[in-house]
């Protein structure tokens, strides 16, 4: 499988392949980035960076352990809904960075 998909893999990389991970996000980011020639490139480069760190605020108030939470809000349950449903903003405006809209010229 690894052969297939040009890596290395986990009998290669690491005892018992525990850097299999690493090695293939490493792998990802050096990879070309692809962005549309006509995108404003800053904006489209923070669309997923948005969801992204949206989606890692969110774990503020799941409680790990008895306990033992980032925060202790009374209200975690609305926070979370609040947080999750503004993490689709990043999604949402990255088409309109991307400047793909058929039939629209720039």
């Amino acid at each position: 499988m690894a052969f297939v998909q040009r890596r290395k893999g986990p009998d290669v990389v690491g005892s018992f392949g525990l850097l299999q991970p690493l090695a293939d996000g490493l792998k990802l980011i050096l990879k070309e980035p692809i962005s549309p020639s006509s995108a404003n490139f800053s904006l489209f480069r923070m669309a997923p960076v948005a969801t992204f760190m949206l989606s890692l605020v969110a774990w503020a108030v799941v409680p790990f352990d008895y306990g033992m939470v980032l925060s202790d809000s009374n209200i975690g349950l609305l926070y979370l809904f609040a947080i999750s449903s503004l993490g689709v903003y990043g999604i949402i405006t990255a088409g309109p960075w991307s400047v793909t809209f058929p039939g629209r010229d720039r």
